[in-house]
């Protein structure tokens, strides 16, 4: 809810400005000395606009793609810790108990602590990592002495490593964003784009603040929603932690993982 309000308040504002600015060139040039150059401007804006608009696709594209892959991430890991769970119920005790209790311990971390630090761009959890090397050791250290044991080992050398994967892949989207060369380029882009609306010479000066209202409304929006998405487990659009409540929930309830 908050990032519609900021969202209409940022597009409404930017509108504002590009009309305040439209009404400062119409007192410096009038609109009879402007409508000279109307076909000319014309097609130059025609061409300025297409390739600004193909930019902000482009960008609108890319940060979607990148807000679905970190959802595809957290849904990964969370399976690989469900993996491991399972897994640890047919290790020999105490490591089998044992992996339990830390993929339990590590999900709720995640869940409860680190996605919180997460939006709040500082990072991981400490106790997360910790958790994860004690889960990889666990397994490391297991006594192998029968065939079937051999293939345990195996298994769960896999699927701890593939679940550190998903959370070192995790970390790394949580952190990335749009280069600050590329965000100049859009700012100054759409101010372009904007601008050149001002050269044109309208009789209906109504008509006129309106389209120019309209332009900057709709880039400013799409700004605005690039932004929200290029971090994508920070501010109104984040992926959640739903993935983890969920395994975590059903470690809880399930029959396979009471303590033996």
């Amino acid at each position: 809810m908050a990032t519609a309000v900021y969202g209409i308040l940022t597009v409404c504002a930017v509108a504002l400005v590009a009309v305040a600015g439209l009404e400062a060139v119409r007192r410096l040039v009038p609109a009879e000395r402007r409508q000279e150059h109307n076909e000319v401007a014309g097609f130059i804006y025609a061409v300025v606009g297409v390739i600004y608009a193909v930019l902000l696709a482009l960008m609108v594209i890319a940060v979607w793609e990148e807000h679905e892959e970190a959802k595809a991430t957290v849904r990964e890991e969370a399976n690989e810790l469900a993996d491991v769970f399972w897994l640890a119920r047919r290790l020999p005790e105490p490591e089998g108990p044992r992996i339990q209790g830390l993929a339990r311990s590590y999900a709720t971390v995640v869940a409860e602590e680190e996605w919180e630090t997460m939006a709040r761009g500082e990072g991981s959890s400490p106790e997360a990592w910790a958790l994860m090397d004690e889960m990889r050791l666990g397994v490391q250290d297991m006594e192998v002495d029968t065939l079937s044991d051999q293939v345990l080992f195996e298994q769960g050398l896999e699927r701890v490593d593939a679940l550190a994967d998903a959370r070192r892949a995790r970390m790394v989207e949580a952190e990335e964003g749009i280069p600050a060369v590329l965000w100049a380029v859009l700012v100054l882009g759409g101010a372009i784009t904007v601008g050149f609306t001002y050269l044109f010479g309208l009789e209906n000066t109504w008509s006129h603040r309106l389209m120019v209202a309209a332009v900057a409304g709709l880039i400013a929006l799409v700004l605005f929603t690039v932004g929200s998405l290029e971090y994508p487990f920070s501010g109104g659009t984040r992926v959640g932690p739903e993935a983890f409540e969920l395994v975590l929930k059903r470690f809880e309830t399930s029959p396979l993982g009471d303590p033996r």
